[in-house]
Parts: C-alpha cells; sequence; structure tokens
C-alpha cells in the first residue's frame, strides 16, 4: 500500500463511517453503552486533517425501552464507544488527482459523456471521461483481459468520471485474464474516479474475476439484481454499496477501503469472501444476509458489524480486527465459526435474538463475548484466553451461556472470568451450568477461512 493510502486510512477514513452510525437506530447512546459517549476519534498529529466520506448516518431513534433496562455499566477499555457527533464528509486523495492527455495511450478506445443505446463488447483498452450510460434495454459485454480506465479532467469531489448502468453489464474475465476497472495512474489512490453505478437494474448483472480500484465507492447498486463471483475492490473509500438490492458474491473480497462491503435494506448471500486490511470489513444496516465461509482479518475497526438484520453466520473466520463482530438489533445465528485474537471483543450482541454455537470465541484483547440482555443465547462453544473476561454482562437481564466449553479446569461464576452479577449486583447474571466436561469437537470454518 502507498504512502499516501495508508495516511488517508489512518487519518481521512477516521471520520468515513464510526461505530456511532452502525450501532445507531435501536437505541439511544445512553441506553447502549452509558452515560457518557466518547468524543469522535481526533486525527493523530502529522496526519492530514480531512473530513469525512460516504454515507451520512441513520439518525438515532428514541429509546423506547424503560430506562432500568437500558442501564448499563461505565464502559470500560475494550468495550465499544459511541459518538453521537455528526459525520462529516471526508475527502479523499484521488479527488485532486488529475490525468494529463497523456496519461491515455492513443490505440485505447475513449469515451466521453455517452450514453451507449445498443448493445456493445469492449475488449483490449477502454478510456472513460465524463460519463458513460448503459441505457436501459441495453447491454454492455467485458471480454476477458478487458481494462477500463477512468481519467479525471477536473478536479473536485462530485467531477469523477463514471459507468453508470440503468440496462445491464456483463463482465466476465478468468483467473488468467481478469476484468480491471481503474484509474489511469499506476498507483491508484482512493477518490480518482466516482465508481460503477447500478441505477435500478434488474437484468442479472453479472461481473466474475474481476478488479476495481481507486473510487470513491467501487460499485454502488440501488434497486438492483448483482451477482459477484471473483470480484476484488482495493483502495477505495468504499469498495461495494448495495441499497434496496438483491445481491449475491461468491469469493473475492476488499482490501485497503475504508468499508470493504456495505449492505442497506438489501438481500445478500455472500460466500466465502476475505475482508482485510479495511477500516469496517462489512457493515450491514437492515435487510437480510447470509454470511458463510467468509474470513475477516485485519480490519482496524471492526470485521462485521451489522443493525437491525435478519442474519445466518456459518464457518466464517474473525481474527485480528479491532472488534470482531457486532450485533445491534439483530436476529439469527452465528455458528460454526471462530473469532480470535481482535484486539478489542470477540462478538458484542446487543439487543439482538441472537443464539451463538459451535463456535470458538477465545484470546480476543479484551472480552470475548459482550451482552446488553438475555435476548440472546450461547452454548456449545469453546470460550478461552480471552483478556479480560470470558463473557461480560451489561445488562439487567440474565444470560443464559449452558453448556459451554470453558478449558480443562471448568468455570465458576465467581471467577473474573466472568463479569455479572457476582462483581456488580445491579448486573444480570450470566448463568452457565451445567458446563460441558469435554472440548466440543467443533466444524472447520470453509477454505477461504483457514
Amino acid at each position: 500500500m502507498s504512502r499516501n493510502s495508508s495516511m488517508w486510512l489512518a487519518a481521512g477514513v477516521v471520520e468515513l463511517l464510526s461505530l456511532a452510525a452502525l450501532l445507531g437506530g435501536c437505541a439511544t447512546v445512553e441506553g447502549l453503552l452509558g452515560k457518557k459517549p466518547a468524543p469522535v476519534p481526533t486525527v493523530a498529529d502529522g496526519a492530514p486533517k480531512v473530513q469525512a466520506p460516504a454515507q451520512p448516518a441513520a439518525p438515532l431513534r428514541p429509546d423506547t425501552v424503560s430506562r432500568e433496562a437500558s442501564r448499563e455499566p461505565v464502559p470500560s477499555p475494550g468495550t465499544p464507544r459511541v459518538s453521537s457527533s455528526p459525520i462529516t464528509a471526508a475527502v479523499l486523495p484521488g479527488v485532486s488527482r488529475v490525468a494529463s492527455q497523456g496519461a491515455v495511450s492513443s490505440s485505447s478506445r475513449a469515451y466521453r459523456d455517452v450514453v451507449l443505446t445498443e448493445d456493445t463488447v469492449w475488449r483490449g483498452d477502454v478510456v472513460i471521461e465524463g460519463s458513460l450510460t448503459v441505457a436501459p434495454q441495453t447491454t454492455l459485454t467485458l471480454e476477458p483481459g478487458t481494462v477500463v480506465r477512468f481519467r479525471r479532467t477536473t478536479a473536485g469531489e462530485d467531477a469523477g468520471p463514471l459507468l453508470l448502468v440503468q440496462g445491464r453489464l456483463v463482465a466476465r474475465g478468468s483467473a488468467e485474464a481478469p476484468v480491471r476497472f481503474t484509474s489511469v495512474f499506476p498507483d491508484p489512490q482512493p477518490g480518482e474516479w466516482q465508481g460503477i453505478v447500478f441505477l435500478a437494474s434488474e437484468k442479472k448483472n453479472l461481473l466474475e474475476h474481476c478488479r476495481i480500484e481507486g473510487a470513491v465507492t467501487g460499485l454502488d447498486a440501488s434497486f438492483s439484481a448483482v451477482t459477484l463471483r471473483m470480484v476484488s475492490f482495493a483502495t477505495c473509500g468504499t469498495g461495494a454499496r448495495f441499497q434496496d438490492s438483491v445481491v449475491t458474491v461468491a469469493g473475492g473480497g476488499a482490501s485497503g477501503c475504508g468499508t470493504g462491503m456495505e449492505f442497506v435494506e438489501s438481500e445478500a448471500d455472500v460466500r466465502d469472501a476475505t475482508l482485510r486490511d479495511n477500516r469496517f470489513g462489512m457493515v450491514v444496516r437492515g435487510g437480510s444476509l447470509l454470511l458463510e465461509g467468509a474470513a475477516f482479518d485485519a480490519n482496524s475497526q471492526a470485521g462485521l458489524a451489522a443493525n437491525d438484520t435478519r442474519l445466518k453466520i456459518a464457518g466464517i473466520l474473525v481474527e485480528n480486527n479491532g472488534d470482531g463482530v457486532t450485533l445491534t438489533c439483530c436476529e439469527g445465528a452465528v455458528m460454526a465459526s471462530r473469532v480470535a485474537a481482535n484486539r478489542q471483543n470477540g462478538i458484542i450482541l446487543a439487543r439482538s435474538r441472537v443464539k451463538v454455537t459451535a463456535s470458538e470465541v477465545v484470546n480476543n484483547g479484551a472480552i470475548g463475548l459482550r451482552v446488553e440482555d438475555g435476548r440472546g443465547m450461547a452454548w456449545g462453544n469453546v470460550f478461552m484466553g480471552n483478556g479480560r473476561h470470558d463473557i461480560f454482562n451489561g445488562g439487567v437481564e440474565d444470560f443464559r451461556a449452558f453448556a459451554n466449553w470453558w478449558g480443562e479446569g471448568g468455570v465458576s461464576p465467581t471467577e473474573t472470568r466472568l463479569h455479572d452479577r457476582h462483581q456488580d449486583p445491579e448486573r444480570g447474571r450470566v448463568l452457565v451450568t451445567p458446563v460441558l466436561r469435554l472440548r466440543p469437537l467443533l466444524a472447520t470454518p470453509n477454505s477461504v477461512a483457514k
């Protein structure tokens, strides 16, 4: 990753998608994590002072639970903190980078502010300036090895070139000859072009063996149907964003982005994707998510954060992130997964009716499983080696964690491995009896997550 990209990820994206936006909507800040929300993180000395991109945060709704039911302890270090401060727009480094005419090969097919109204096939090198629109009832097909370069001619946040699809896009590369969407520069930076925009396109759009890099939002789909197979996003503000869409993702993933993938009120089926070295690996708000065999690695803020979502998560690996999995106002299951070595919390359940079963929650820096109420449940898991507590009950309701394995020595409710009524009389209990006497044989996460 280039020095400029590193600086951007360290500073410019800090305000991009704060955890406040992700956890908001089901409870007030005070009701969820204590009465004094932490301030928005400041930009480190020496880092460029930039403001925030991306989608504005959804406003927090008034808390509908009783004051007593929402009461929480003051968050300890390692507990996620929510800020009510507004998120400002960020400036990506690529928006001021303008290409000279010499940056484009004279042999490239070039388009500027064109609307395609007839089916078109691209091969070789293609350059887009301004916008190119695929009109309704029109199909644009890209053959293996095609490279589409976007050339910015004017600096400014809204001046980047883009590909708008209202018809259908079929970009079918191969492992040996992928299709590439990029800027005209050899070292793309986030924001050099706007991205591929699908608008009300329900024509079975397909991208296969593609690489998308250097955009504000690599792929931005609204009210559309899109299938991605082995598609990777790199150094974008947001790798892929889907709103009110039907999405299938198989393989591929995102790296070096502010947010790897974002799903808003969509039906998403995501299998075997890898989200690595982003700020947020995956963000989900509303809709439904089927997530299998994915890997979340080294995402600085969180691997997966979901709010108000119906979900089924199975066979994933979540390691080396800030927080591993944060679920707020969700319903569903986390099964047969490994959540390990995250710097703060492994799994957070807040107002979520989610079962955690047949999984390993081990060696996380602060807390293995943090719960805010008794709506969820955990059984058949391995809890070991988490920094301060294996399970932390931050609410007033009892949490049921029957039939788990806690290591050879078992676990006692009075141990510091559990934080509940025994440590704080105003908290609910963590109910652990009966405990497993033998370590359960757990399934291995899918191949991409090994």
